[in-house]
């Protein structure tokens, strides 16, 4: 087989398997009653993966089959795909976080993490910033855990009461 043929499907398994199972799994999530970012068509987030496979099979092809390069530039090249690996990761998690039904979702700190939070385990809720339509909230849970939450300013509201709705009665 030739190399890129090769490389291809190495990348495959790679990145396309894993982001399809990923993306299969969040759009298998009830719909949202507000997003924390803007929802994509499936086209795109498609894009986002035949993208960074593309890409992970050229470094493939470039660092394992032709090995011209020295060993800094495959360093650079390999630190350039996982980069690309974890920013692609990130844009199809942000895309899922909101408030749902039962629980909300919120995306890590640097975005490659994402968590279910039942409202009956949030503590509290702080306002860190407020600005250009959008509130960054810090959720602090019944486990001592802080998480970064952002949602568009007209949400939050919302959010408190579905963290009120959830309170136990006094």
């Amino acid at each position: 087989m030739p190399y890129w043929i090769n490389a291809l499907l190495f990348s495959t398994l790679v990145v396309t398997i894993p982001f399809a199972m990923i993306l299969r799994i969040l759009s298998q999530l009830p719909k949202a009653l507000a997003l924390s970012n803007t929802k994509w068509p499936n086209a795109v987030n498609a894009v986002i993966i035949m993208l960074i496979t593309a890409y992970v099979a050229m470094f493939i092809r470039s660092t394992y089959y032709i090995r011209s390069s020295p060993p800094s530039s495959m360093v650079m090249l390999f630190i350039i795909a996982a980069i690309a690996y974890g920013f692609g990761l990130t844009l199809i998690l942000r895309q899922y976080a909101g408030i749902y039904p039962e629980y909300l979702v919120a995306v890590g700190a640097a975005g490659l993490g994402i968590r279910k939070i039942a409202y009956r385990n949030i503590d509290g809720v702080e306002e860190i910033w407020h600005g250009r339509g959008e509130t960054r909230l810090r959720i602090h849970t019944i486990h001592g855990n802080r998480f970064p939450f952002t949602l568009p300013t007209r949400s939050v509201l919302l959010l408190h009461e579905r963290l009120a709705a959830s309170q136990p009665p006094e």
